[in-house]
């Protein structure tokens, strides 16, 4: 009888460790995105990278690539690598210091049209990275 209930115990603690497994797997999944370059992404895009799979892109804002439907709330531009630029469009507000020449990274999908659909745009804030001096040394 003893052993009866030891199994269960065991084969219960089995059950809901491998349920509690998969659940912090698939809420982990979701956060994962693949990083590429702009240069990375667009020379590797058609035969590995396809809609399905949420990528980050870094890059620059090219200058006078920035086009704003403010009706639509829709921001179209180029994000730019060394040799290559990808077509991004994005719905939303813009962070307060996007810009030509900007560097920005964006988070989204592929479409079959070669347009890049940003769910999200992050740029990098220079105030922080730069070095802060004290005057008197």
């Amino acid at each position: 009888m003893a052993d009866r209930k030891a199994a269960k115990v065991i084969i219960g603690t089995v059950v809901i460790s491998l349920a509690v497994a998969y659940l912090l797997y698939e809420a982990a999944k979701s956060s994962w995105a693949y990083y590429y370059s702009v240069d990375e992404f667009a020379e590797n895009q058609p035969a590995k990278i396809n809609g399905d799979y949420v990528v980050r892109l870094a890059g620059t804002v090219k200058a006078g690539s920035i086009k704003v439907d403010a009706d639509k709330l829709q921001i179209d531009f180029e994000l730019a690598g060394q040799k290559n630029s990808i077509s991004v469009r994005y719905y939303g507000a813009l962070p307060k210091n996007f810009a030509d020449g900007k560097e920005v990274l964006v988070e989204g999908r592929a479409d079959a049209n070669g347009v890049f659909n940003a769910g999200q745009i992050l740029t990098r804030c220079e105030s922080k990275y730069k070095a802060k001096l004290k005057y008197g040394q």
